[in-house]
């Protein structure tokens, strides 16, 4: 019997230097309304997956910029120095995975209805907008 080869999705900066390869499912998916999250973001939160480190491939120069999150521990962004699009991130929060913004998978067709990115968590709901409709069937959390 053959193993089914794990998926394989593409993120990319907008310019298309940077990029960020994952392999397999994601171990975490979730939304964050974090004050911090809705500045970096320029929208009112952020969407992201996590994934084994071990299951993400990197390539192309990138910046990094880390900074304290809402909940006290720091997360580090790693963005194209060309075009300026975080593609990937560290988190304290998350060990040992590396978290890559959804909409990077935007040239993938299948992201769109792809249920392994669907959030099982949202975080700091306190901070939500109130028309932000909170994720069926994600747990929800006032903080982190």
């Amino acid at each position: 019997m053959t193993q089914a080869s794990p998926k394989l999705r593409l993120a990319r900066c907008g310019c298309g230097a940077l990029t960020a390869e994952t392999h397999g499912e994601p171990v975490h998916v979730y939304v964050c309304s974090c004050r911090v999250c809705q500045i970096k973001s320029g929208s009112v939160f952020t969407y992201a997956a996590l994934f084994s480190g071990d299951d993400v491939v990197v390539r192309g120069a990138h910046k990094a910029w880390r900074h304290i999150g809402d909940s006290g521990r720091w997360v580090e962004n790693h963005f194209c120095p060309e075009c300026g699009i975080t593609v990937f991130f560290y988190s304290e929060g998350f060990a040992g995975a590396i978290g890559v913004p959804v909409g990077g998978f935007a040239e993938d067709k299948e992201a769109a209805t792809d249920a392994a990115l669907t959030p099982q968590r949202m975080y700091w709901a306190s901070r939500k907008r109130g028309w932000v409709q909170t994720p069926e069937g994600a747990e929800v959390l006032e903080g982190q």
